[in-house]
């Protein structure tokens, strides 16, 4: 039988009808975008006719982006100039020549959010925490994230200077050679060789791995290093997430799932279009086996997703102090005709009971806190200390010396220096063998994160204030050589008059007005007159 369509008369009324109304929409949205750019335009073709020099277009554009952008408060949004693209393609592929170190702009500054594995930052003393006051001698603040790491990549081989200020302040300048990035995500707990060490407790299989970063390849090869732990009898994991700056969603949910048998992990919920929720499955499920993750104030975005659904799901018990609250999406899109790329913010990540990881200035919670009873804090100077001696047992060395297969019961805390390990170890041990989780501490997560943040803010305001008097001191020097040569200062702009007042007087002494300074700024108010301030 043949089955043949017919449209009728009344059904092509209806598809005109429906054309009709949707194109005059689709204009109207379209003369809406056009209407936005109307004075932008109108100021362009102004200044470019009549300013007293000739424009510089390319600045004028870029000028008029960076404030699109900077509107939007995003750290995370940004625009890569086309002569910056390539370094940042090569950035974001994991195939680029540099100093081996994740970064993030905080309060203007570029800072360190951890050094790679066998990078030149780490071998040449980069810490994470670490602040990069200047690169090649010019200063850090309020440049973007690309524009740094446009300067600290470059050819392989070459040499780049940068000055740091570590956590304890001591302020160091460095002299890194660059190479290619080849990073090793998944370790141990310290070197035999080239090989690594992951046994804590040989009686009862704990054993322990340290995740630095999230790229295509970290759950492969996770997920070798468990299988061959299982088969020699695992009884318990510490999986290391401190200082992990994050990387791609697929390898964060394929990490969860690797451990969760069956359930949400995280959900992406975009500002346009339908939430995406990401479930585990059954297959390819490890074996369960009693968990521990450690988090701290660098464990980011992928590390945030891992930790919070393993905690969710009653997989883990949380170890550490509150993670940094990196819980946003970005998309990476080319512009038209090769004018650049756009890396911009399109959704918010939602652990599987509905908390937002982001962190914004008018939150409380963010991130992932610790089990009640396992928030374990340290100071700056102990996560330093322990910093700098899991450094000494990652280096690869030739020796003829042995080295055990598993680390004696007291090794952590006698040559790691580090007691958020030490305790989640304990912890483990007493679960393996007891059965139960027995808190450690009686710490509230929240409260340390505040407590923290402002003690570090205060810091901050301490080492500003010393800026400023060293400033002053600068100042008070350059007047006082130039009253020593005969020169009299320029007016300052920065004497405060305010609510002091100003006479005028006329070419006869006499008094025309008196006027109040509302400003503290004498020049703005003499500007305001339509007077400048006279030359002596």
């Amino acid at each position: 039988m043949e089955f043949k369509r017919v449209i009728g008369p009344a059904l092509i009324l209806v598809l005109l009808a429906t054309l009709l109304i949707q194109l005059p929409l689709a204009i109207a949205d379209r003369s809406s975008d056009y209407e936005w750019f109307d004075p932008i335009v109108d100021v362009r073709r102004i200044l470019m006719d009549r300013y007293v020099e000739e424009p510089d277009e390319e600045t004028m554009q870029q000028a008029m982006i960076d404030a699109m952008i900077e509107a939007l408060d995003d750290p995370y949004t940004q625009f890569i100039p086309p002569a910056a693209t390539q370094e940042f393609n090569k950035q974001l592929h994991g195939t680029y020549a540099g100093i081996g170190a994740e970064v993030n702009i905080v309060d203007g500054y570029l800072v360190i959010v951890s050094p790679m594995d066998d990078s030149p930052a780490l071998r040449g003393g980069v810490m994470a925490g670490d602040t990069v006051l200047e690169i090649e001698g010019e200063s850090t603040f309020e440049l973007g994230v690309a524009e740094c790491v446009e300067r600290l990549t470059g050819e392989i081989g070459t040499p780049v200077t940068i000055r740091v200020r570590h956590l304890d302040g001591v302020e160091e300048d460095l002299t890194l050679v660059r190479q290619r990035i080849v990073t090793e995500t998944v370790k141990g707990v310290r070197r035999d060789g080239e090989a690594w060490i992951y046994c804590l407790d040989s009686e009862i299989g704990v054993n322990y791995i340290r995740v630095t970063q999230f790229n295509a390849n970290t759950v492969e090869e996770l997920r070798k290093v468990l299988d061959d732990l299982h088969s020699e009898g695992m009884g318990g994991l510490i999986l290391d997430l401190r200082d992990n700056p994050g990387g791609g969603l697929p390898a964060a949910v394929g990490m969860a799932d690797l451990f969760i048998g069956e359930g949400v992990i995280v959900s992406v919920r975009p500002r346009v279009g339908e939430e995406i929720v990401y479930r585990s499955r059954a297959e390819g499920t490890l074996p369960e086996t009693p968990m521990v993750v450690l988090v701290n104030g660098n464990s980011a975005s992928a590390s945030e997703i891992v930790a919070g659904a393993l905690q969710q799901a009653g997989r883990a018990k949380v170890v550490g102090t509150r993670s940094f609250g990196k819980g946003s999406v970005q998309e990476v899109r080319g512009l038209s005709y090769g004018s650049g790329t756009l890396k911009f913010t399109t959704a918010h990540y939602y652990l599987p009971n509905g908390h937002n990881l982001h962190r914004t200035p008018s939150r409380d919670a963010w991130g992932v806190d610790p089990d009640s009873g396992f928030v374990v804090p340290i100071t700056d100077e102990e996560y330093l200390e322990a910093f700098r001696a899991r450094r000494e047992f990652e280096i690869i060395r030739e020796s003829d010396d042995p080295v055990d297969s598993c680390v004696p019961q007291d090794w952590v805390r006698e040559n790691l220096r580090d007691e958020q390990l030490a305790v989640a170890v304990d912890a483990l041990r007493e679960r393996v063998v007891t059965g139960t989780w027995t808190p450690v501490t009686e710490e509230d997560g929240g409260e340390l994160a505040f407590s923290q943040e402002l003690r570090r803010a205060s810091a901050a305001r301490v080492r500003l204030l010393g800026d400023l008097r060293r400033l002053d001191d600068r100042i008070r020097d350059m007047r006082t050589r130039s009253e020593a040569t005969g020169r009299t200062p320029v007016l300052s702009d920065e004497v405060d008059l305010t609510d002091a007042t100003i006479a005028i007087t006329d070419e006869a002494g006499a008094t025309v007005g008196t006027f109040r300074v509302e400003s503290g700024d004498l020049r703005r108010a003499l500007e305001a007159l339509s007077l400048t301030p006279l030359e002596k």
